[in-house]
């Protein structure tokens, strides 16, 4: 691979839309997930008065958010650190401690005041982009097509 200085301006160019388009990718494959999850977690609805409350299982309440939180986190690792250009490694551990930030933020940080830090997510989460970045290490390492620089 060429070095950026040695590249031609067409080529400077796509690669800067392709380095643009790294964080825009990651967001949009969790949004993408987030919208999935939203159809197959259904919320609870109002009921009427008098009517016997049907309590969601355990499914629909542990594992499933668990679920689709560890595959958002390989989402948001894996899909932009794909889109990089060149230094996937490097880009998918920056994006790993980005949603490992943002975990910790919205588990943890949120529910200090007041509340329980839900730590088993984050955790969760924690573990999942920190296996992206493991994952997209070792197809590097094995030369992997999708993930070759």
């Amino acid at each position: 691979m060429k070095r950026f200085s040695e590249l031609t301006l067409t080529e400077k160019v796509i690669e800067l839309v392709r380095w643009i388009c790294v964080p825009v990718v990651a967001v949009v494959s969790v949004v993408v997930l987030g919208q999935l999850a939203a159809v197959v977690i259904p919320r609870p609805l109002a009921q009427l008065p008098g009517a016997p409350v049907t309590p969601p299982s355990d499914l629909q309440r542990f594992i499933l958010h668990r679920v689709f939180a560890v595959l958002m986190g390989l989402a948001f690792v894996i899909g932009g650190a794909m889109m990089a250009p060149r230094s996937r490694t490097t880009a998918a551990v920056v994006l790993a401690g980005a949603w490992i930030l943002y975990s910790f933020l919205i588990h943890v940080a949120l529910h200090l005041e007041g509340g329980k830090p839900h730590l088993i997510d984050f955790a969760f989460a924690a573990a999942a982009s920190a296996g992206g970045a493991y994952i997209t290490y070792a197809g590097r390492a094995q030369g992997s097509s999708p993930f070759r620089q």
